[in-house]
């Protein structure tokens, strides 16, 4: 496998993943920076509570399609090479967190990790959105049904014996997730976490 192919891949799956959705959509469709609204994030969650269901609908779509289209072209080029299409699928979900059309800020990566698992092993993702939608129905609060959906999708890699995948995506992007809601979980803690809905 020629290296340069390798880095080529990355590369190009981190400058997708870090192509900022949410924000173009704001600008394009409501002449308006979604980073001066609700939390300040370019995510659909505050995409959705900012201008409606459908629109955060349309940028979580477009998210996660980043994160398919990456791994999808990893698997075409990278035939064979488990680990490499793992952590492409990774690398859109780095280039959404810290994008460089963003001064290296971005969303919190979910629904890019969801198009991810979409490609990457479909089983996880049906069990991440099942498990996303248990947790927010029952409780209404987008950051800990986002960190269900990630565990979730961990356990079914585990389950299902996908070693490569639960190593090199799985474990990184819980991580990532952890990392990237930090704020979510103070508000938490405090008691302050906005429910969806209200």
């Amino acid at each position: 496998m020629s290296p340069l192919l390798v880095s080529s891949v990355l590369l190009a799956s981190f400058i997708l993943g870090s192509v900022p959705f949410g924000y173009l959509l704001a600008r394009w469709r409501f002449r308006t920076d979604i980073r001066e609204h609700g939390s300040k994030n370019i995510g659909a969650t505050n995409v959705a509570r900012t201008f409606g269901l459908w629109v955060g609908l349309s940028v979580l779509f477009l998210d996660a399609l980043k994160g398919a289209t990456a791994v999808f072209i990893a698997y075409h080029l990278l035939a064979h090479h488990e680990v490499w299409v793992s952590l492409a699928g990774l690398a859109a979900m780095l280039g959404h967190i810290f994008s460089p059309f963003m001064k290296f800020k971005g969303g919190k990566g979910i629904a890019t990790g969801l198009g991810v698992l979409a490609v990457l092993f479909w089983p996880a993702a049906v069990i991440a959105i099942l498990g996303f939608t248990l947790v927010v129905l029952t409780f209404r609060i987008v950051s800990l049904a986002s960190l269900a959906a990630m565990v979730a999708a961990l356990a079914s890699f585990w389950v299902f014996g996908q070693t490569t995948n639960f190593w090199f995506f799985g474990i990184p992007a819980v991580i990532l997730a952890l990392w990237a809601h930090r704020s979510n979980w103070r508000r938490l803690f405090k008691g302050q976490e906005p429910r969806f809905g209200r």
